[in-house]
């Protein structure tokens, strides 16, 4: 037993020693989230934490423990209703600015998809409306029978340069992101949200293809649909994958429109830069260093590519690019007054989609 007990011990502490336990909480399968510094009241939780023979009997006898990091411990509790709806209007959207660690998911059937997506039915009504909206007025849903397009990928004689497929990508992203939040901020249980918000943003985009397929101008692309699901899978590898979040973003850049446009970030595709960010803060070696405020981007943008520009004369490039940048977030996160507030946990929330213009080097820039 004694053996038996030290080998147990020596386990924990290891795990907790290379930082796997930073928050010193023990999930068992089947049973709620339990503290070690509870199962052993006498000795805070430290890089000395001590089990007595009871407690690592006790743990021997669950099927299963998982050691979960800091991050899993800090998920937002739901405020309590009150008499203000303003109060309660301002509580709810702090409340689902704070991420819910998503990161857990296993057994998945029909029953967990029909029960998470309800918790979200408001949300599922507003965005189809709102899309069959924004469809019929600006992509001509409706407009001829029904049709397929091929429209390659980034090819000198493609229509937009490709830009619309990392557009598909990043809002099949972005949508599914928004989802597995939404439900993980909805329901008692967020495991499997990162399956459910998957799903619907694939849908939710499958829905908008199927559309374009009784557009004059579009069609049915299966190019398009292949970009829809390498946007959903990205939100759920960044939501499973452990660390990944941390180090990578997919973020759009528009701020203004381009010279031929209005300003419409959706459609105005010579005013738009997709990037990816390699963000340094998320390295254990580099964390602690100055080198965490810095990012690592690779990004695309076309210009002459938009039936604007073609009548304007403007001679079409694709244009891909690296840049040095600021991680925003990083820098935010040094002023946690600011950044624990309503405006910063807005701000947070859009520095992790969204680039802002000028916070970076580049090796090419728009004319």
């Amino acid at each position: 037993m004694i053996k038996a007990g030290a080998f147990a011990v020596v386990f924990l502490l290891s795990v907790a020693q290379c930082g796997a336990a930073e928050s010193g909480e023990v999930t068992v399968s089947g049973a709620a989230v339990m503290n070690l510094a509870t199962l052993q009241p006498y000795v805070p939780l430290s890089s000395e934490a001590v089990l007595n023979s009871n407690q690592i009997v006790a743990l021997g006898k669950q099927d299963s423990i998982d050691i979960l990091p800091a991050s899993a411990a800090a998920d937002p509790i739901r405020p309590e209703p009150t008499n203000s709806p303003v109060a309660n209007f301002i509580n709810g959207v702090e409340y689902n600015l704070r991420p819910i660690d998503v990161s857990q998911y296993g057994d998945y059937s029909f029953d967990v998809f029909w029960e998470q997506s309800k918790s979200v039915k408001w949300d599922i009504l507003a965005l189809y409306g709102g899309i069959t909206v924004f469809g019929i007025r600006n992509w001509d849903w409706g407009t001829s029978g029904y049709h397929f397009e091929s429209e390659g990928w980034f090819g000198t004689d493609t229509k937009y340069g490709g830009m619309d497929k990392l557009g598909h990508a990043y809002t099949g992203y972005l949508v599914s992101q928004y989802f597995t939040q939404r439900i993980a901020h909805s329901v008692d249980d967020p495991k499997n949200a990162a399956i459910t918000g998957s799903l619907l943003g694939m849908g939710f985009q499958t829905y908008i293809e199927v559309f374009d397929g009784l557009a004059g101008e579009h069609g049915f692309s299966y190019e398009d649909m292949i970009a829809n699901g390498v946007g959903a899978s990205f939100s759920f590898l960044r939501n499973t994958v452990p660390g990944l979040a941390d180090k990578l973003d997919y973020r759009l850049e528009y701020w203004a429109s381009s010279d031929y446009h209005e300003w419409n970030p959706a459609t105005d595709y010579d005013g738009q830069r997709y990037l990816l960010a390699l963000k340094l803060s998320g390295f254990e070696n580099l964390e602690d260093t100055p080198l965490r405020f810095a990012e690592l981007q690779a990004g695309y943008f076309t210009e002459g590519y938009t039936d604007q520009t073609r009548k304007a004369g403007v001679d079409p490039s694709r244009n891909p690019y690296l840049a040095i940048g600021l991680n925003l977030n990083e820098l935010l996160g040094q002023a946690p007054d600011v950044a624990d507030t309503l405006p910063g946990l807005a701000a947070t929330t859009a520095f992790t989609y969204w680039q802002p213009p000028y916070t970076y080097v580049a090796t090419d820039y728009h004319n």
